[in-house]
């Protein structure tokens, strides 16, 4: 019998008619749905949907849940839109809003089970609203959903609701915050964001309509980057800069690329402006020259001295920018005493000034109750401790609808972290936007906005917030080597192997380009792209660093295989002399201060003095003499080392032989002997042959008769 009753009294809360109520909010004089039928209805079970919209296929988004935290006397407009997705054609399908039975306000665990949730939600339905025509498979219509008292619901005076969107088989999870109280101490919420660049390698190495059009899409109207500076315009978000961004402001500067038509320098000047700005308002955190890698750099001597140096390139941007860049940002967001030492390593000038870690990098602090963001190390370091879920919601604005979800349940998050301890004041929460973040700027904008307006937290700086986590009492002793945790950003590309080499590259690079005679615009292009190789950006795409790794190498390849010594054998018939060598340059312009060293591999012969150094004309040939003794007989393999004025090692090993034949004394004196005897036999032949004098006869006279 009470079971008959039961669905008697159902069957007729169902047959009460809706009330329709104007769908603009209050005062609103028409719908801003056109073919909508918005009600609000007396709550009611959720029942199953009709017999067509149940057997079709519908798809519903969200494009809006206002006002995001309501008051008592506030209605809540939930708006989306409703696509068929089915073959067959579906009559005015009913959406509605149904109120859940689980209480989420006290769990974030709640939250999260409610969100992940899928299909329709068992409860009390508030509010329903049919679509005013017939839906065609793939036709899609706008609804609004008014949902009136819906603050009044809750169990206590401030939290989150969860509630159901959902029409058919298909169910969207969402969250309404109410407050009609305050009875708690608020958090103080800080946000930081990076502007980093995206992994491209032709934004690097050779000018030209490539390397142009690379940057066009990295800082154009429609870029990543433009995006995420539409979004947090306006905002206390503080920014983390990549000095790649403002190329101006850092040392050495010389000029943009001319190769090209010119739009690299458009773009890049025209965000650096953008930057610069801006920067009063963000107290822009300056991260090391290329966003270097420093979480896969942290605890390997070998990237000691490159991060070092790039760490040391930020103070002047921070200069200028009105920033600071002593705060370490690790991808990873990972945390161990060892790690702390390696970034002090690395940051000496300036000193390190804090550290941003995520909240499950804590190990036991993170247990129980989530700790407060401005954490102290044992070291004394000062540390940022990014909340995980909050900052996971923050990079899920990447469109409209999961902007409208990730800020209800934003909503509904930060009210249970409050309630872990609401009574406690001075509670810091921080969050942070990954590098990769690719927001709808207007959801992200959206989003952000409707985060700073949350009556529980209260807007602070993230400088503000170092300047308290100094202060703070130190923390539980950390991991010493190994971290706790997930860690973020993908897995590292530079490897210990890798870090070594970059160095080298790095130093080959610059070294070729100062023999070169286009040296100043060659450094500015492959140095520049050498040094990128360290950036954090190419863990998002491992394959991209392999090819701008490939085109640095091939550039300083180029130079030192063209650059070599001529091989060749040399007959040396002397006790000492001179001895030429042939340096030839295949290169397209001219080398200048290349230094020849030469070495005799075995004692035979000696080498007295070296050759000046060379200047080579674009594909020529230039000959040097060094000044040799022969010491011994037999073939001498020379030793030909070409480098630069920095001796980088540059050229080829070339097989120069040398054979050697000396003459020595014994020599000299057999041939002064034989050119004596030689001469003696020809004076005693001279001697010989010399004509005999004859005396003179008295004339005859001979007489004769007559």
């Amino acid at each position: 019998m009470r079971g008959s009753v039961c669905r008697v009294l159902a069957a007729a809360a169902l047959a009460v008619p809706a009330v329709v109520v104007p769908v603009g909010g209050v005062g609103s004089r028409a719908s801003a749905t056109p073919g909508a039928e918005p009600a609000s209805v007396a709550a009611t079970p959720a029942a199953a949907p009709a017999a067509p919209a149940a057997a079709a296929s519908l798809d519903l988004q969200l494009t809006g849940v206002s006002p995001a935290v309501i008051t008592d006397n506030e209605d809540l407009t939930v708006t989306g839109t409703v696509r068929n997705t089915s073959g067959a054609a579906v009559s005015r399908p009913l959406v509605q809003v149904v109120l859940g039975t689980a209480r989420v306000d006290l769990s974030r665990d709640a939250v999260r089970e409610w969100a992940a949730q899928t299909g329709p939600a068992q409860g009390t339905v508030v509010g329903q609203a049919r679509v005013g025509s017939t839906l065609a498979p793939g036709a899609s219509a706008a609804f609004r959903v008014t949902v009136k008292d819906l603050g009044r619901r809750g169990a206590v005076t401030y939290g989150a609701l969860p509630i159901s969107v959902q029409s058919g088989g298909d169910s969207v999870r969402t969250f309404a915050g109410f407050q009609s109280v305050k009875q708690y101490e608020p958090l103080s919420l800080a946000v930081a964001v990076p502007l980093t660049l995206d992994p491209d390698p032709d934004l690097f190495g050779a000018e030209g309509a490539t390397r142009d059009a690379a940057w066009e899409r990295a800082l154009g109207p429609d870029s990543r980057l433009t995006h995420v500076l539409d979004a947090t315009s306006n905002t206390d978000v503080t920014w983390a800069v990549d000095p790649t961004l403002t190329p101006t402001l850092l040392p050495d500067f010389g000029e943009f690329p001319q190769g090209g038509n010119g739009g690299e320098e458009k773009v890049r000047t025209a965000a650096e402006s953008r930057i610069r700005g801006a920067a009063a308002q963000h107290r822009p955190w300056v991260l090391p020259d290329t966003d270097a890698d420093i979480a896969a750099a942290a605890g390997t001597a070998s990237g000691t001295t490159l991060m070092g140096e790039l760490v040391g390139r930020a103070t002047e941007v921070a200069n200028q920018l009105g920033g600071r860049s002593d705060v370490a940002w690790p991808v990873d967001g990972q945390y161990t005493s060892a790690r702390e030492s390696a970034l002090r390593g690395f940051y000496r000038d300036p000193r390190l000034g804090g550290q941003v870690v995520a909240v499950s990098a804590l190990g036991e602090l993170g247990r129980g109750s989530t700790p407060v963001a401005t954490q102290r190390s044992q070291g004394g370091l000062p540390m940022l401790a990014f909340d995980d879920s909050l900052s996971g919601l923050l990079a899920r604005t990447t469109s409209q609808a999961e902007g409208v979800l990730s800020t209800q349940q934003f909503v509904a998050d930060s009210a249970a972290l409050l309630n872990e301890l609401p009574g406690t004041a001075g509670r810091t929460v921080f969050i942070v936007a990954p590098r990769t973040w690719a927001p709808d700027a207007t959801a992200a904008k959206r989003f952000l906005d409707t985060v700073a307006g949350i009556p529980w937290l209260t807007p602070t700086t993230a400088d503000a917030q170092l300047s308290t986590a100094s202060r703070a009492v130190p923390a539980p002793a950390a991991p010493v080597t190994r971290p706790t945790g997930p860690s973020y950003g993908g897995a590292p590309v530079l490897t210990r192997a890798r870090l070594a080499q970059l160095g080298q590259t790095v130093r080959t690079v610059q070294g070729v380009a100062t023999i070169r005679d286009d040296g100043d615009a060659f450094s500015r292009t492959w140095t520049r792209a050498a040094e990128q190789l360290a950036s954090t950006r190419w863990r998002a795409a491992p394959t991209a660093w392999s090819t701008l790794d490939g085109r640095v190498t091939e550039a300083a390849g180029q130079t030192t295989s063209a650059v070599k010594v001529a091989a060749g054998t040399i007959n040396f018939l002397a006790d000492s002399g001179r001895l030429q060598i042939t340096v030839t340059n295949d290169l397209t312009v001219p080398v200048e201060d290349v230094k020849l060293t030469v070495e005799a591999s075995n004692p035979r012969l000696r080498i007295d003095s070296q050759p000046p150094v060379l200047r080579i004309g674009p594909r020529s040939r230039a000959t040097v003499t060094v000044n040799v003794t022969a010491l011994a007989a037999g073939t001498v393999p020379l030793r030909t080392t070409l480098t630069t004025p920095d001796d980088t090692v540059i050229g080829q090993g070339a097989d120069v032989r040398v054979r050697v034949t000396p003459t020595g004394d014994g020599v000299y004196w057999a041939l002064g002997g034989f050119a004596g005897l030689i001469l003696v036999i020809g004076l005693f032949r001279t001697y010989r042959k010399r004509p005999r004098t004859r005396r003179a006869t008295a004339p005859v006279t001979t007489i004769g008769s007559s």
